[in-house]
């Protein structure tokens, strides 16, 4: 099976990279805010030391998500290439002449999901590494249907 010229915006990988990792983060982002408005019953004060404090999280969070987005693996998403499944891996073909041939192993995929229009390879060697494709670049639905059952053939996973 073979899907030709796919690639997604940049703005599109960091979406989903947002929602992997403030999925799992969110609570802990939340924490010292809401502590600081806890103690606002101590203080008023401390509702302007919240909104201080929530913006610090906010800061904080964003080299943590591009720390993840530099990663050679979000180059295979966002650069023009044609993806060929084969019985090794899934076989990227970049049109860049700066990248060359790269093979991802079934072995390497530990789980798959659809998320902002695309459907996601999500990797073993990181949470928040994924390979994105995107859904326009099938040619029908039944195209799409054929390709997540052979990928969760591959990888292991029930297709019921």
């Amino acid at each position: 099976m073979v899907i030709k010229e796919c690639s997604i915006s940049s703005g599109t990988y960091m979406s989903i990279l947002y929602r992997l990792f403030f999925v799992r983060w969110w609570w802990l982002l939340l924490l010292p805010p809401v502590v600081c408005l806890a103690l606002t019953a101590v203080d008023t004060r401390f509702a302007f030391v919240a909104l201080i404090v929530a913006m610090a999280m906010v800061m904080v969070s964003f080299p943590v998500l591009y720390y993840f987005a530099l990663t050679l693996e979000s180059r295979w998403s966002i650069l023009e290439k044609t993806v060929t499944a084969s019985d090794a891996g899934l076989q990227l073909d970049f049109m860049s002449e700066k990248m060359h041939q790269h093979v991802i192993p079934w072995g390497d995929i530990a789980s798959t999901t659809v998320m902002c229009h695309c459907y996601v390879l999500r990797f073993k060697k990181n949470l928040y590494t994924f390979f994105a494709i995107p859904l326009t670049a099938f040619s029908g639905e039944e195209d799409l249907r054929r390709f997540v059952v052979l990928v969760r053939e591959k990888i292991g996973v029930d297709n019921r």
